[in-house]
């Protein structure tokens, strides 16, 4: 028994896909919104604790959310 693929079927597993992505998407962006302030506080200590030797450094919260978008993926590995 063969399945055919009809441009339909594939139009709607194409939408389905798209709203699972943007689902992804808003559940990051909630995640780093509400792991921001410990973040931040981490980013705050660590620059207390080891101040910088010159050179460019990246804003507080920039270096926060850099933290988080890092740290963030490995909570959901097995």
């Amino acid at each position: 028994m063969t399945m055919q693929f009809t441009a339909r079927h594939s139009e709607q597993d194409h939408v389905r896909r798209a709203k699972s992505l943007e689902s992804d998407r808003r559940m990051c962006r909630r995640l780093t919104a509400l792991s921001m302030p410990f973040f931040l506080v981490s980013t705050l200590v660590q620059r207390a604790i080891r101040p910088a030797t010159g050179g460019h450094r990246l804003s507080i919260f920039a270096q926060a959310r850099a933290n988080a978008n890092a740290t963030i993926p490995f909570m959901f590995m097995g």
